[in-house]
């Protein structure tokens, strides 16, 4: 992956503050010729379940060679490890903290500790991670640095709970919302392949309070005010309202359980 040259940004430092354009600059000063591309910087904070499931959905659609920095990060400044994961043919930079589980789990992953200085800023900040560690790491690594000059190998990086969905009885399951769009759909981790027509005759999904079973193709299909369930474009089943937004309808958040059954 030597001269690798695209760098996708997914964080959850927002748009109000300066966080990720000084990422943007620590890159260009290190590696003016990298593509920076910004993937998402609206995960909610200190949300690495989120984080994960946005790079899941995301990452098949990068080319290889493609460097992810994800900076997610509630335990900078403590005794956690910065890691670079080599997975599937790119490269992923950031915290040891599960955020990388599943890329982990593909063959052949291997993560390195972050821990060469002369690869990050002379100064590090007890709270800027993004800036003073990984944004340096990858653009060394886009400017051809071998991954190997990082650090040593890490044969035990942390590891969370699959982001899969729960069986709980013949016909019904635990998931969970796993993100909410800017148009308010709720995104959950239910696969859609898997539990909507045709695969099953129908489903109904609980969520904050109510049963949502009426099933739409499009959004262009859905009756104006009532909420419905489609296959999203991550794969996974979204509870939509059109012209409208169901987050706001059902009052949930990123995290809320969602209870499936499918007959």
């Amino acid at each position: 992956m030597r001269g690798a040259r695209l760098i996708a940004l997914l964080t959850d430092f927002g748009w109000r503050d300066h966080f990720a354009g000084v990422m943007k600059g620590v890159i260009a000063g290190i590696a003016p010729r990298a593509q920076v591309v910004d993937l998402c910087h609206d995960v909610e904070p200190q949300e690495i379940d989120q984080a994960r499931f946005l790079l899941r959905a995301s990452v098949p659609y990068f080319p290889r060679g493609t460097i992810f920095v994800c900076v997610v990060d509630p335990g900078v400044g403590s005794a956690r490890r910065a890691l670079c994961v080599e997975s599937g043919g790119r490269i992923f930079i950031g915290p040891d903290n599960g955020l990388f589980t599943e890329v982990l789990s593909e063959p052949g992953a291997r993560a390195r500790e972050i821990s060469n200085p002369k690869l990050r800023l002379p100064v590090l900040s007890q709270t800027f991670h993004g800036r003073d560690v990984f944004a340096p790491a990858a653009a060394h690594l886009a400017a051809g640095v071998p991954p190997s000059r990082l650090g040593k190998l890490v044969r035990d990086p942390v590891r969370l709970p699959s982001l899969d969905p729960v069986r709980t009885g013949r016909r019904f399951w635990s998931g969970r919302v796993a993100h909410i769009d800017r148009f308010g759909n709720l995104v959950t981790n239910l696969p859609a392949a898997e539990f909507l027509p045709p695969a099953v005759r129908g489903a109904a999904v609980s969520a904050g309070f109510r049963n949502i079973s009426r099933i739409c193709r499009s959004y262009a299909e859905a009756p104006e005010g009532e909420l419905f369930l489609i296959a999203g474009s991550s794969g996974t089943i979204e509870i939509s309202l059109k012209q409208g937004s169901a987050a706001k309808q059902l009052g949930v958040a990123v995290g809320a359980p969602v209870e499936l059954e499918i007959w």
